[in-house]
């Protein structure tokens, strides 16, 4: 099974909802703009992965073909010193991504055998628990049994995970997040061949059109990253901010924490 993760990285591409950026290429490669992004790619999603217990994955960014050469280079930089050949960088002219990823994956998958594919959603901005690889691999061989004939395919969403929110002054905020059907690590399983991709379909009504399992045993899966330059909206809940036990939880799942929030993961350590 290929497990490809999925990634948009300041595309100027085309869907049903686009931000403001996205509809703008002198906000989407304003320089301060881009260089948060790549801040936050490099401490939070990047980090996510090359933390991963499990490293049989690979990562396709989709980015803007007109995305300044110079940042491009950066990009594919960071990311191969990270991860190596298993990350490509893809600048693409506007398109749906899900169309580009889906016409990426069968390049990937050609000569290759593999009998299924796991199409996995992260934001540049977002992160994955350091587990995720290894459950998404014992989940899919659970649930590729039980698909549905007539419908050869099945979503998985990873509902629990943590709000990760910027502060003013530095630092962030943890707040609990429990979203059945997240985009938030959301894969879908599919033979090599599906015309199905993870990107084209409405995750907010994917249970009702599509075979789907849950996965819910109580441990965070996902850091959701909220700050001032969200592309989409930025919600959490401020009454439900994470106890003490489950900050030592989370350090576990992330150590990536411990690079970028240092004073709250000291402080956690020195609560305990």
């Amino acid at each position: 099974m290929l497990r490809f993760v999925q990634m948009r990285y300041s595309y100027f591409g085309t869907s049903a909802w686009r931000s403001k950026a996205s509809r703008d290429k002198a906000i989407l490669f304003d320089p301060d703009r881009l260089a948060e992004r790549f801040r936050m790619f490099q401490q939070i999603a990047l980090a996510s992965l090359r933390d991963q217990e499990d490293k049989d994955f690979v990562l396709g960014i989709l980015t803007s073909e007109d995305l300044p050469k110079e940042h491009l280079k950066l990009l594919r930089e960071a990311a191969g010193d990270v991860l190596g050949d298993r990350a490509r960088v893809y600048p693409r002219p506007p398109a749906k991504a899900g169309e580009v990823f889906r016409e990426i994956q069968q390049e990937l998958v050609a000569g290759h055998g593999h009998d299924h594919v796991a199409q996995i959603v992260l934001d540049d901005d977002d992160a994955l628990s350091a587990d995720f690889m290894t459950e998404l691999r014992r989940e899919a061989e659970l649930a590729i049994p039980r698909v549905p004939p007539h419908r050869p395919y099945c979503f998985l969403s990873f509902s629990r995970g943590v709000s990760l929110v910027s502060e003013k002054g530095g630092g962030y905020g943890y707040y609990t997040r429990d979203v059945p059907y997240t985009n938030l690590g959301l894969t879908l399983l599919a033979r090599p061949d599906s015309p199905r991709n993870v990107y084209l379909v409405s995750h907010s009504k994917l249970a009702i059109h599509h075979p789907s399992r849950v996965v819910n045993d109580m441990r965070f899966y996902y850091l959701r990253s909220i700050h001032g330059s969200n592309d989409s909206r930025g919600i959490f809940k401020p009454e439900k901010p994470l106890k003490s036990f489950q900050m030592r939880l989370l350090r576990e799942r992330f150590p990536l924490l411990a690079d970028l929030d240092p004073l709250r993961q000291e402080a956690a350590l020195a609560a305990e």
